[in-house]
Parts: structure tokens; C-alpha cells; sequence
């Protein structure tokens, strides 16, 4: 799983969406095609463009259901708390223990929410930061395991080949 799963994949847009929607998209094509002062600009696209995914998180489900999974408590506190110490723990059982939930709990709020297991979820986020720290810094494989809490280089390395395919060297080498 390469991809941070955190909702449904399809959402349903409702009639009076469309005209939203696209303003939205059009306001932020404008800002990206007439660049003026870099900082300015990267921080009114991030603001423009998380306006945009939480417009997008409101909407129901494309089987019409309204988007309630992914607002479900235990869900919503693992969310918080997987950002939070993706770094540090690796276990779903961790998490659920941290959480007050049994990891059965746990696992099925997860499941009614995205689709995925918990511990798919924490392989996820951690998939997920690995690639942008291989990807944007210049920090040495060795560095980037240890930031991800990883007790040996190898075992990053075993954990990102078998998440994506590729080696961390070879994933970094492709990016540049």
C-alpha cells in the first residue's frame, strides 16, 4: 500500500457542488499559474488547496451514504494520534491500548471508515513519510530510519522495499 488511505476514494457531488467546486479549482489554477512572491504564493496555495480537501471530506460517499465513517470517535483519535506518534509506534495494539480500544474496536472503526486495518493505516503514514523525506531532503537513508523510529537501517530499508517495490536508494534516485 503506497497511499495514505483515509476515506472513501469516491465522493458524491450534490447539485448546487459543481458551480463550488469549480471555483474553487479555478481560484487555485490562478494562483499557481501567475506566481508572484514564493512564500506568499506556497502558503495561499496550501490554505486554498486544504480549503478544498475539507469541502471534499464533507461530501457523502459516491453510494450516496453520508461521509460518517471517517468521523467515528475511535477513528477520529487514532487519526490524531497516528500523526501524532507514527514516528515512535509501529503497533496497532499500541495504538489502541494508548486509545482506551480494544484493537478489535479499533480495527473495525478503521475498517468502517477506510477500508483498511489499523496497522495498514500506521504502514501507511509511515510509507507516506518515508517518501517525502527520501524525496525532499537530503538527509542520509541512515538518518531518515532513525526519525522513523526504526532501530536498524535494514529494517527500513526491508519495510520500504516491501511497501513499494523499490529500495530507498532507488525510490530517492528516481525523485531527483
Amino acid at each position: 500500500m503506497t497511499d495514505l488511505p483515509s476515506g472513501p476514494s469516491h465522493r458524491q457531488l450534490g447539485p448546487g457542488d459543481h458551480a463550488r467546486f469549480r471555483r474553487a479549482l479555478a481560484d487555485l489554477s490562478a494562483e499557481y499559474a501567475a506566481p508572484r512572491d514564493p512564500e506568499a504564493d506556497r502558503q495561499l496555495l496550501r490554505l486554498l488547496l486544504a480549503a478544498l480537501l475539507l469541502r471534499i471530506t464533507r461530501l457523502p460517499a459516491a453510494d450516496g451514504a453520508p461521509s460518517t465513517g471517517a468521523g467515528t470517535e475511535p477513528y477520529r483519535l487514532f487519526q490524531h494520534e497516528l500523526e501524532r506518534s507514527y514516528a515512535v509506534l509501529r503497533q496497532a495494539h499500541d495504538y489502541a491500548a494508548r486509545l482506551g480500544y480494544s484493537l478489535k474496536t479499533l480495527n473495525h472503526a478503521c475498517q468502517q471508515a477506510t477500508g483498511h486495518t489499523a496497522k495498514q493505516l500506521i504502514d501507511a503514514r509511515v510509507t507516506l513519510e518515508s517518501k517525502r523525506m527520501l524525496a525532499h531532503s537530503d538527509l542520509p537513508i541512515a538518518a531518515i530510519s532513525h526519525r522513523l523510529g526504526f532501530t536498524e537501517p535494514t529494517n527500513f530499508s526491508k519495510f520500504f522495499t516491501r511497501a513499494t517495490g523499490q529500495t530507498p536508494g532507488v525510490f530517492r534516485d528516481t525523485r531527483r
